[in-house]
């Protein structure tokens, strides 16, 4: 089954917003950040893999949380389709870790973040690496976010994936572990990422097409 639609006019655009899957809590003395996966867990996100496969959905770049659990979550789906955590396509920051947790910013953090790696990627593309300048805290050097991008990945954490996937699409969104929000967007402009998510563009102009996880793709 193929989540949405063709799009009436301009180009469409299109972002899954994953919430990692269930990670274990059995070493007290581990840090949070370095919670790995249950085995249910590793099962959950590999289900919720051919879901979003099966609805057509699979990222052309991805942006991860650098969280031990939602980098295995994104491993686990990389055994499904190597689509999913590709190498030449994979941005892991440690920001969304910590934006996850404020209340409200994760959305705009997201947006800085892809138009940040559109202005990379141009970069890379127009200028010699002897010519580039990148200041020592660049945690993604070279762009990697090609022009035909057209659906990016984000995985992360609640609270901010359920705030940032509402606050894109204007609607209630609820997302359990291992569970994405599909959301798409029409855009005429030639700007491509940087019109689409620049300033408050994103901001309640996405669709909510479908929600994907385990146990299947619930159209909207």
């Amino acid at each position: 089954m193929r989540a949405g639609g063709a799009p009436v006019g301009g180009k469409t655009y299109r972002l899954v917003m994953l919430r990692h899957s269930a990670s274990s809590w059995a070493d007290a003395n581990s840090r949070d950040a370095e919670r790995p996966l249950t085995a249910e867990g590793r099962d959950l996100a590999k289900k919720t893999a051919e879901n979003v496969r099966s609805a057509g959905w699979l990222p052309d770049f991805t942006i991860c949380s650098n969280s031990a659990r939602s980098k295995e979550t994104l491993e686990m789906m990389r055994e499904v389709d190597g689509s999913f955590g590709a190498e030449a396509s994979t941005l892991y920051l440690g920001s969304l870790y910590h934006f996850a947790s404020l209340d409200g910013q994760l959305r705009q953090h997201l947006s800085e973040c892809v138009v940040q790696e559109v202005t990379r990627s141009t970069m890379a593309t127009n200028e010699s690496s002897s010519e580039k300048i990148l200041s020592a805290d660049d945690e993604c050097g070279v762009g990697m976010l090609s022009a035909d991008v057209r659906t990016i990945m984000c995985v992360g954490h609640n609270k901010g994936m359920e705030e940032a996937a509402g606050e894109f699409c204007g609607r209630d969104v609820r997302l359990q572990v291992a569970t994405a929000a599909l959301l798409e967007k029409t855009y005429e402009g030639d700007d491509g990422w940087v019109g689409v998510m620049g300033g408050n563009e994103g901001k309640g102009s996405w669709r909510l097409v479908a929600v994907a996880s385990p146990e299947g793709i619930l159209d909207l």
